[in-house]
């Protein structure tokens, strides 16, 4: 190998080390972030449900203050045959609802930690791709150094 081709091919190298470090350094740069992100979509989640449980809690104390004052000045709508009815329907809604919730929730979990599964695969699968590559330019590499070899003698 000539002076000029190993400079070349040492400026390449080195032009390579360096588009990967930047690459990884970017990298690195972007993840730093991902903490704070999750940090701030929890703390959004936390906040509105926070104010939702403030809403549900003041819409209901207005309505039973409403039915307290419409109780005493006029005959108002009446619920009384039908409130053990409304409880139980109401509280097996909910029992149902959270079921799903929780199937939902444990679907979603599992979909993520495939694709966490996935990823792994993935890694692995380009780690195979990127040997038999290197394997496969070695080889034409000496195949056409040797051939090289046969014509300069």
């Amino acid at each position: 190998m000539s002076g000029k081709t190993r400079e070349n091919a040492t400026e390449n190298a080195e032009v390579l080390d360096t588009y990967k470090q930047n690459l990884l350094r970017t990298i690195d740069e972007i993840s730093k972030y991902q903490p704070q992100y999750a940090q701030s979509i929890s703390n959004l989640q936390q906040d509105y449900f926070q104010v939702t449980k403030e809403l549900i809690n003041r819409s209901f104390a207005i309505q039973k203050s409403w039915i307290g004052n419409t109780a005493k000045n006029t005959v108002g709508p009446t619920v009384a045959p039908y409130a053990e009815q409304y409880r139980k329907q109401s509280s097996e809604i909910t029992s149902q609802a959270f079921h799903v919730f929780d199937t939902a929730n444990q679907l979603a979990i599992d979909i993520l930690n495939s694709a966490r599964e996935n990823i792994k695969l993935y890694g692995k699968t380009f780690d195979t791709v990127t040997e038999f590559n290197a394997n496969l330019a070695n080889t034409w590499s000496n195949f056409f150094t040797s051939a090289q070899k046969q014509y300069v003698k």
